[in-house]
């Protein structure tokens, strides 16, 4: 087996496993930046891969698929890790059968889920407040619209740059496009050709701009909306005080 690198940039390469990476280096405006080994985001882990998601030291894997998803396709349960089953689904209405899905569709989804995904968010600000879970994987089938909504609100809720957590969201269609023909990709791609599934991890950072946008006009910010799904005030500033390296003075 592939040993995968091990946090040494924010992109993780796991055989088989596209889209893993590492959140530590994200910013806040006043220059700290999230650490390593905090939270690792990316597609749930299959049996051939759970081995590689072991060796990087995750200790909490919150999963965001549905209970039919991780009974056709384990993997979390074998990594050795504390898998937290945590739901999390949208509109899928305007994506269904649509081969070229726009981006207003996907945040029409991502608006949809809000109300699963929020109380999942604060749950994991919670933890790493805690710190005892960390590193914390985040991942749903593909590692893009569910665990692309709660990293952003976790990440947004603490303060992270919104240029930093948009530009996150858009690395995910980064990752699906570097895949060549021979390359290693979990058996549920299969089902798409290379450039169909290219076309469907396509993510514009222009809508997580719109969603976070859209959050922090109608709540006054993602930490409100957070704190009406049970974070606590003290937890959320507990885990920037904890999370991030220390602020560049000017």
């Amino acid at each position: 087996m592939t040993t995968p690198h091990r946090f040494t940039t924010r992109t993780i390469t796991v055989p088989g496993l596209p889209n893993v990476r590492d959140l530590g280096g994200l910013r806040r405006p006043d220059g700290a930046r999230l650490r390593r080994r905090i939270l690792v985001r990316g597609p749930a882990p299959s049996l051939p891969t759970a081995p590689a998601i072991s060796e990087l030291g995750i200790r909490a894997i919150v999963d965001l698929r549905l209970p039919r998803e991780r009974q056709t396709l384990p993997g979390p349960e074998h990594t050795g890790a504390t898998v937290l089953p945590r739901p999390v689904s949208g509109d899928m209405s305007r994506i269904r059968g649509n081969l070229r899905p726009r981006p207003s569709d996907y945040l029409a989804n991502y608006r949809g889920m809000l109300v699963r995904a929020a109380p999942v968010a604060a749950e994991i600000v919670e933890l790493l407040a805690e710190g005892a879970a960390t590193p914390i994987y985040v991942c749903c089938t593909v590692g893009k619209d569910r665990t692309g909504v709660v990293s952003a609100l976790v990440l947004r809720a603490l303060g992270v740059r919104m240029a930093d957590v948009a530009g996150d969201y858009a690395l995910t269609a980064r990752a699906y496009r570097a895949l060549g023909p021979d390359d290693p990709r979990p058996n549920w791609t299969y089902v798409d050709t290379l450039s169909q599934l290219r076309r469907r991890t396509a993510t514009p950072a222009a809508t997580m701009r719109a969603l976070i946008t859209g959050i922090e006009h109608e709540h006054g910010g993602v930490a409100q909306l957070l704190t009406r799904h049970g974070l606590r005030e003290a937890s959320r500033l507990r885990c920037i005080a904890t999370v991030f390296s220390s602020p560049v003075r000017k």
